[in-house]
């Protein structure tokens, strides 16, 4: 009775997530409208700030608590998901050109340099100091307030006077908040639901964790895509990576270092760099094929199988 029960809590939640993304992005895209902002820009900040909340949330207590390998795995978990099964499913559901040309050079390059940093990091030194923590913090603010005031003078975009910014604002938020509890909800019910089928606690982590704090990510980028909002998908997806290793891993090593035996993970950063470079390859091909969205979904499910099958941690 008490798996039936968490199941059904699942699918409720499951199903607020996809209503409540859907009218995210109605409002999102108003927004960007309102204030003279490009939907891409909108998806590298506010959406990815908003959507990637579940990990700081899970990353932060996991380090405070002394579980450095719940913080690292949900991060290059919840990553790899984002490219790899989020950017599979928006590319397979209709091919589409990055118009974009930031998001294939500027954006892109700090995605790969991001992710890079975070492999060394753990490869040379094995911690995530508090010092290195803090800097992380510091380096994403400085790109978001960049982001924010280049965009604005750069695209010149009319303003839309007739959109209420108050009232979408105030949407924007209430949605982001169901988005993100409804996102807790499933990911704590998924728990439940894996521990009476008898699955072992570092698959939940590295599975079920790490794609369920990313299914704000998969909610809202899938439902942009759908609407044919690409800038604001693409951009949710390469903000919330960024975002993940910089401000979540740098909060959380701020709070306590984060110290890693790259030996542990060293499977799972190839899997993060192929997805990752692969990304970068395709963003600046601008063009994005179903059959790429094929090639992206067949990786992920590689990856769950060496995680169920050749993954010995528990």
């Amino acid at each position: 009775m008490e798996l039936l029960i968490q199941f059904s809590i699942l699918i409720l939640s499951l199903a607020a997530l996809v209503f409540f993304a859907d009218k995210l992005i109605d409002s999102s895209a108003k927004l960007a409208k309102a204030f003279g902002i490009t939907e891409a820009v909108i998806g590298l900040t506010l959406l990815s700030y908003g959507t990637s909340l579940p990990e700081l949330a899970v990353s932060s207590i996991s380090s405070v608590s002394d579980h450095p390998q719940l913080s690292i795995s949900n991060v290059i978990g919840s990553n790899i998901f984002n490219v790899a099964l989020v950017f599979g499913l928006a590319a397979y559901i209709r091919s589409f050109t990055v118009k974009e040309a930031h998001m294939a050079g500027r954006d892109n390059y700090i995605m790969v340099v991001t992710t890079l940093l975070l492999v060394a990091l753990i490869f040379f030194f094995g911690v995530i100091s508090r010092t290195t923590g803090f800097i992380m913090i510091l380096l994403l603010a400085g790109y978001t307030y960049y982001l924010l005031r280049h965009d604005r003078t750069s695209n010149q975009l009319k303003k839309d006077g007739t959109v209420s910014k108050p009232r979408e604002i105030g949407i924007v938020i209430a949605c982001l908040l169901v988005v993100i509890i409804s996102g807790r909800f499933a990911v704590d019910s998924a728990v439940q639901v894996a521990k009476g089928l008898g699955v072992t606690e570092w698959l939940i982590g590295a599975t079920i964790i790490a794609a369920g704090t990313s299914l704000p990510e998969l909610a809202v980028s899938i439902t942009a895509a759908k609407k044919g909002f690409f800038g604001m998908s693409v951009g949710n997806i390469v903000g919330s990576n960024i975002f993940n290793i910089m401000w979540i891993l740098g909060f959380a090593a701020s709070l306590s270092p984060i110290y890693m035996n790259f030996d542990m993970i060293k499977w799972d950063s190839v899997f993060l760099l192929a997805v990752t470079f692969l990304l970068a390859y395709h963003l600046v091909r601008t063009r994005v094929s179903r059959s790429d969205g094929i090639l992206y979904l067949a990786i992920y499910l590689g990856y769950i199988i060496y995680l169920l099958f050749f993954n010995n941690l528990s």
